[in-house]
């Protein structure tokens, strides 16, 4: 089962049993140069664009590029990266971070980011191979295979950041309430992960819903396992569906750069 570690973050573990339900939800996306980009991101939710060069801006012309008029928000060129780093597993985009700007409260992340494009600068010499799961494809097999998972991941609010142990400055203190799975106004539809899900304050089924956060943790774990790999190599662009799309990385040694653009178009909530 799922453990908790000190800070709050909770870790799947692989379980064979699910195996079954993650199955060919594993993706490794097409190639295509920036041209043809947009119709493949279109198509598929995501592409990989190889030889875009070492600048990192290319990532905002690639967002422009890619998404045109549908652009509302970007939230800046972050770098990240590392050396000899654990296993980063599935997850979704999205930051709950806010600043004062001359008295005025202001977005400095959202945890409703529904495009992610990221920029390898320097691949690690070793690991480091990204992983993408289909949260569309995994779900719509929960519906069969797993009707009660479903449910919840569909019906019951979590308190998306509840566990976080010391939030850092700028994270609201107001719980953040989300389903899992939900639509946006428009119709499209999200999928959530998040390692600091907790069940909503006293919601009269905690326990079970604790245990349903801890079962969707162990399948996202057992799905990262059954995934196929593929590297980002220097100068590849890979853009995303942050709201179909989970992702992830395996350890790496040595160091690694990557520079990730985050941003909201008009059909986000």
């Amino acid at each position: 089962m799922a453990q908790t570690g000190a800070d709050g973050r909770r870790r799947g573990e692989a379980r064979p049993e699910l195996k079954g339900l993650v199955d060919e939800t594993g993706v490794v996306p097409r190639t295509a140069s920036l041209d043809a980009a947009r119709t493949v991101l279109a198509e598929d939710g995501v592409v990989r664009i190889p030889d875009v060069g070492n600048d990192p801006e290319v990532l905002v012309v690639a967002a422009a590029h890619l998404l045109g008029g549908r652009l509302r928000e970007l939230f800046g060129i972050r770098p990240q990266g590392g050396t000899d780093s654990p296993v980063l597993g599935l997850h979704n985009d999205g930051a709950y971070l806010e600043g004062d700007v001359h008295g005025r409260t202001v977005r400095l992340r959202d945890p409703d980011e529904d495009f992610l494009l990221m920029h390898c600068s320097v691949p690690a010499p070793s690991g480091g191979d990204s992983v993408l799961v289909d949260g569309y494809a995994l779900v719509d097999r929960l519906a069969v295979d797993h009707p009660d998972l479903h449910a919840f991941l569909t019906g019951a609010d979590t308190d998306f950041f509840g566990a976080r142990v010391n939030p850092p400055r700028g994270v609201p203190d107001t719980p953040l309430l989300r389903r899992m799975v939900e639509y946006t106004r428009g119709g499209r539809r999200t999928v959530r992960a998040s390692d600091y899900a907790l069940p909503v304050p006293r919601v009269p089924e905690w326990d079970e819903h604790l245990d349903r956060i801890e079962e969707y943790a162990d399948l996202l774990a057992t799905a990262f396992d059954a995934a196929p790999r593929f590297r980002l190599e220097a100068g590849d662009l890979l853009v995303l569906d942050n709201y179909r799309f989970l992702h992830g990385r395996d350890a790496f040694s040595g160091s690694r750069t990557l520079h990730v653009l985050s941003v909201r178009t008009t059909e986000a909530f």
